[in-house]
């Protein structure tokens, strides 16, 4: 990686210790570090090598280590925030390729295109099954007008999106998020800060103002969250009912049940202990792992069954109860949640290449093969879409159950939007407003059974077969006007 677009501190707002530290704290030192503990005699350019072509997942768990320690040493020095700005100190941690990987694997929300021809170009791509996409030029002026109007939405969505998302990140964290999705305001006060000597080093005068430190675990320092009905409520989790909830994380439960006493390392810090049970918990095969999210899952509900406020007011709490993407999706799979099929027939001709093993490629195909392979895929992803209609408003227990998947799964808004026709995504303030959408279409279910009732009297009252017609168009067109 190269060093020369690394940003370089001022040395008058910040120790030349701190930087070392937070140096240090690198992935890829990181890795290099882990290494030589094993016994590895390479020189640290194979060991970058081997670095770079490790799979995602595992860089990523590099990544997020590295960001823990950062957050541990700024709180542990009592950094200033202003000077964590002012000083680019997350951007001497990590690359900017690094910080889009870290975000993503922290299921951050997806910045749209900055202008509206490769937003057009991403919708068509997104929304076509056949592969045949209409140039930007060859739009009319109106219709190019709705795509930069979408465009436009889609900015003001994403606002909305960073917005909700950095609330639930760690204090330290939430600054750096929202200074790299560019959203953090720009006029602040500059901070004239005296420095003071001592024999160490540089040590900052000004302090930040501390807040009561959480289980690290749970990666928030604050807890404050806001609840998604009401921006005018506040509501808190308290000390308590986090640590009730820090017990329910099924790597806590699987070190304190399956761990024999024997096998349980003497930890000094609470953060050691944390990450060390996250460690040994990710390495479990998935049936394992399904095992103890299961019985996390029973433990979180009776937590909110004791917690009543926290489902009155939607305070999100999955998100700290499974704190990787994975173990997310695995319990929602286990429970029925249908597979998503691809987005355009050439990653479905992919998939299936792989499954069968065929050395075809795409471009071998006739025209007539591409479009039997779109019509399979459209056939497919309206089996998904009602599969997944049925899984949101039958199988999923309860309205707050339906909240957090919403908020948890990427893909699950936009593709429960297509299969029912609805919004439930506020354009403006990107909050989630299920349930009125719910108790709507509870409503117009209502009526939809009344109407069915009044029918099946009208029919009965012995109608000519041109009155039963007029009922049935009737009713068409009242149908037709509520939907």
């Amino acid at each position: 990686m190269p060093r020369g677009s690394r940003p370089k501190p001022s040395s008058n707002l910040i120790s030349d210790k701190i930087l070392v530290g937070i140096k240090s704290y690198r992935p890829l030192r990181l890795f290099i570090t882990k290494q030589k503990k094993k016994g590895s005699t390479e020189n640290p350019f194979t060991l970058r090598v081997k670095y770079c072509q490790l799979p995602q997942e595992k860089q990523d768990r590099f990544l997020q280590k590295a960001v823990d320690k950062y957050i541990e040493l700024l709180d542990e020095k009592d950094v200033d925030e202003q000077v964590q700005i002012d000083c680019k100190l997350f951007d001497y941690l990590l690359m900017k390729g690094e910080q889009k990987k870290y975000f993503q694997s922290i299921n951050a929300p997806i910045k749209p295109p900055g202008t509206a021809v490769p937003f057009y170009t991403q919708n068509v791509k997104e929304e076509n099954d056949d592969d045949t996409e209409i140039s930007w030029k060859s739009l009319s002026t109106d219709e190019r007008k709705v795509f930069k109007r979408k465009r436009k939405e889609a900015k003001l969505e994403y606002a909305a999106q960073v917005k909700n998302f950095a609330n639930d990140l760690p204090e330290r964290l939430r600054t750096d998020y929202l200074i790299y999705a560019e959203q953090y305001p720009h006029k602040r006060p500059k901070i004239e800060s005296t420095i003071v000597h001592t024999d160490e080093s540089q040590l900052i005068r000004q302090r930040r103002k501390s807040l009561t430190a959480l289980p690290e675990s749970l990666q928030t320092p604050t807890a404050a969250v806001f609840s998604p009905l009401s921006d005018d409520i506040p509501v808190k989790l308290n000390r308590n009912q986090l640590e009730s909830l820090h017990k329910c994380m099924p790597n806590v439960l699987y070190y304190e049940n399956a761990v024999s006493n024997d096998d349980k390392p003497t930890f000094t810090r609470t953060m050691t202990k944390n990450s060390y049970m996250k460690s040994i918990f990710s390495q479990l095969d998935d049936k394992e792992r399904l095992k103890y999210v299961t019985k996390s899952i029973k433990k979180w509900n009776e937590f909110l069954e004791e917690n009543p406020l926290i489902i009155e007011y939607l305070i999100p709490t999955l998100h700290l109860l499974l704190t990787r993407q994975e173990d997310i999706m695995l319990y929602f799979s286990s429970i029925d949640l249908p597979p998503r099929p691809p987005i355009n027939s050439y990653l479905y001709f992919n998939l299936e290449k792989e499954e069968t093993g065929s050395r075809q490629s795409w471009s071998d195909l006739s025209p007539t093969q591409k479009t039997e392979y779109a019509e399979q895929l459209t056939a497919r992803k309206n089996e998904y879409y009602q599969k997944l209609t049925h899984f949101v408003d039958d199988i999923l227990p309860s309205d707050y159950m339906r909240y957090e998947f919403f908020r948890n799964i990427k893909y699950a808004i936009k593709d429960y939007e297509l299969a029912t026709k609805s919004e439930i995504l506020d354009k403006q303030t990107g909050q989630i407003k299920w349930h009125e959408y719910y108790m709507q279409k509870l409503s117009l279910q209502n009526q939809q059974n009344q109407i069915n009732h009044i029918k099946e009297k009208l029919l009965a009252t012995g109608l000519t077969t041109e009155q039963k017609d007029l009922v049935d168009e009737l009713i068409q067109v009242y149908c037709g006007c509520t939907k």
